[in-house]
């Protein structure tokens, strides 16, 4: 290993020589990428009309499916965190739902047309960030996010919406910025 004396700027060299690895690099074979990449059935570079429409219809499909699991997830995790508010023992499962959910939704929110669903779970995420537990209003603050990306979710509000939405971005954030301490 070489070291550098940045006082002198001399360059120390060890005085045993270092030994090279020997790498072999090994193509995949024929059949491995016949497998990897169908070239039976898959697409051209110059897409068809009846292509581009298959293509949409999965697009279409994969933003189906996200609004369903993530609906769900929401609606789950809201329940949590309102059984947490009655008992205090349900606190940690529900911080740790949440902070779930806060990653996954900030993760696929811009993936899916949904960046104001990012920009929520991304101050939800901040907010949550390395608690075991939480009080009561920090409860109702992660409550109010959960909130807000259902209501997001199910108007379908894609983009970065209207100047109210980001009015309740910028006030989430506020809200959390208030109640993020103490952290347990």
């Amino acid at each position: 290993m070489t070291h550098y004396d940045w006082g002198s700027r001399a360059i120390v060299t060890p005085e045993k020589p270092i030994k090279k690895k020997n790498v072999q690099i090994i193509p995949p074979n024929t059949d491995l990428k016949r497998r990897a990449v169908n070239f039976a059935t898959g697409f051209d570079i110059n897409l068809s009309p009846e292509q581009l429409e298959e293509l949409e219809h999965v697009v279409q499909r994969s933003t189906e499916t996200f609004v369903v699991d993530i609906g769900n997830e929401l609606m789950a995790c809201r329940k949590l965190i309102v059984g947490a508010l009655a008992d205090k023992s349900k606190r940690p499962q529900a911080v740790a739902a949440s902070s779930d959910l806060a990653y996954s939704v900030k993760a696929l929110g811009g993936t899916f047309q949904y960046p104001l669903m990012t920009q929520i779970a991304k101050s939800m995420e901040s907010f949550i960030a390395d608690r075991t537990t939480a009080t009561e209003k920090q409860l109702l603050v992660a409550q109010l996010h959960i909130d807000s990306l259902y209501v997001i979710l199910a108007s379908r509000v894609t983009g970065f919406g209207s100047t109210v939405e980001q009015a309740t971005v910028a006030a989430l954030t506020k809200l959390a910025e208030r109640y993020e301490h103490p952290r347990e």
